[in-house]
């Protein structure tokens, strides 16, 4: 037994002793090494048994279902994250390529349809990137007709069909307006034959009257001829009657004068053969006297 401590030790405080083993703090090396703890420490460990590290406490199944839930749910976390993060990237990089999409697609058919098309329209869809991408536009195309000139009107409707079909994938609004324009371009053509057509008529009946006017311009001019040659003809048949007429004047003339001389030679004879005359005088003298 151990007797009673002395008094004038009553109030020391006595090194716990472990049975078989050096008091606290007196330990050798070979004891410090040891897995048991001081005893001061056990009334603290007592208190923190429940609030010790994981790892202090391999054996508790329960602690090590806890970790492991834990770092699982770590790890869901970090590959949940990653997988948004993935999500995210190839969703900026879809919307990247719509935009490049949509404004080549409208560029080219502001470009082809030029001064009939408006600048590019675009809508807008923000990334999580937080940037703006393009994912639809619009061009405004002027399809009207050109009012009184459909060889103009057919130019635009060509333009507009390379525009409506510039992109490499044409929209189903760039086919409808490409049936509109084809619609447009059939009846700028229909109305091209009908001018045709028209002023073919025209050049026709031009020619037609042209060649009237010629006819009537020859016709004039032969009947004039014709007039002029009747004219000579009268002119030479008015000259040959006047000397025609002059011509029985002096025969007519001469045929009195003829009968004059006569019948003054049948008086003398008669006065000659009745003597009022001598007969010496031979017949003719008196009137080849007088005369």
């Amino acid at each position: 037994m151990i007797g009673p401590i002395p008094s004038n030790f009553a109030n020391a405080i006595a090194p716990y002793a472990p049975v078989g083993r050096q008091p606290v703090s007196q330990e050798t090396s070979d004891l410090k090494e040891s897995s048991f703890r001081p005893a001061e420490q056990l009334d603290e460990a007592a208190r923190s048994e429940n609030r010790r590290l994981p790892d202090e406490r391999r054996n508790d199944e329960v602690e090590q279902d806890r970790v492991s839930r834990n770092r699982s749910q770590a790890d869901d976390q970090r590959s949940a994250q990653r997988d948004r993060e993935q999500l995210e990237l190839e969703q900026v990089q879809e919307l990247a390529a719509r935009d490049r999409e949509v404004r080549a697609h409208e560029q080219a058919h502001a470009a082809a349809a030029g001064q009939y098309a408006s600048s590019p329209s675009y809508e807008y869809v923000r990334g999580p990137d937080g940037v703006s991408y393009a994912v639809g536009g619009s061009v405004q195309i002027d399809t009207s007709p050109i009012p009184g000139d459909p060889e103009a009107t057919l130019r635009k409707a060509e333009q507009l069909q390379r525009a409506a079909n510039a992109p490499a994938g044409p929209s189903g609004q760039d086919r409808q307006v490409a049936a509109q324009v084809a619609q447009m371009e059939q009846q700028a053509r229909a109305e091209i034959r009908e001018q045709a057509a028209i002023e073919a008529e025209q050049q026709a009946e031009q020619v037609r009257e042209e060649e009237e006017q010629r006819r009537l311009a020859d016709s004039e001019r032969e009947s004039e001829r014709l007039a002029a040659e009747r004219a000579r003809e009268e002119q030479v048949q008015a000259g040959f009657s006047e000397e025609q007429r002059q011509l029985d004047q002096r025969r007519a003339r001469a045929d009195l004068f003829n009968q004059a001389s006569q019948r003054n030679i049948d008086i003398n004879r008669r006065l000659i053969e009745i003597g009022v005359f001598p007969g010496a005088n031979a017949a003719g003298r008196l009137f080849d006297s007088r005369a």
